[in-house]
């Protein structure tokens, strides 16, 4: 099982969310990505490199993008949040 980080950033990410999304992030969807980050779709072009886990919660849909370090076992969480703009905030981030 692979350790699961979060940039300071993400924090903020989560107290933009609903609870129950909170809720619903820590105690399904943190645990699967732990088990098999893999399972996430991998993206191309200038996120290579990055994976984009897909989840609905009340009929939003969200993403969370994080990178996976094999040789650590360890998942870095660099952005969660609605699909809407989400590439475009994420690209803002990491300044790409």
């Amino acid at each position: 099982m692979y350790e699961l980080k979060a940039i300071n950033a993400v924090k903020k990410d989560l107290n933009i969310l609903n609870r129950a999304t909170v809720k619903e992030i820590r105690e399904n969807h943190f645990p699967r990505i732990k088990k098999d980050p893999h399972q996430a779709d991998s993206l191309g072009y200038a996120f290579k490199g990055l994976y984009s886990y897909h989840f609905r919660h009340v009929g939003t849909a969200y993403r969370i993008i994080y990178e996976i370090y094999e040789e650590e076992n360890l998942i870095i969480v660099l952005l969660i949040g609605s699909r809407e703009n989400l590439y475009e905030r994420l690209r803002r981030r990491l300044k790409r």
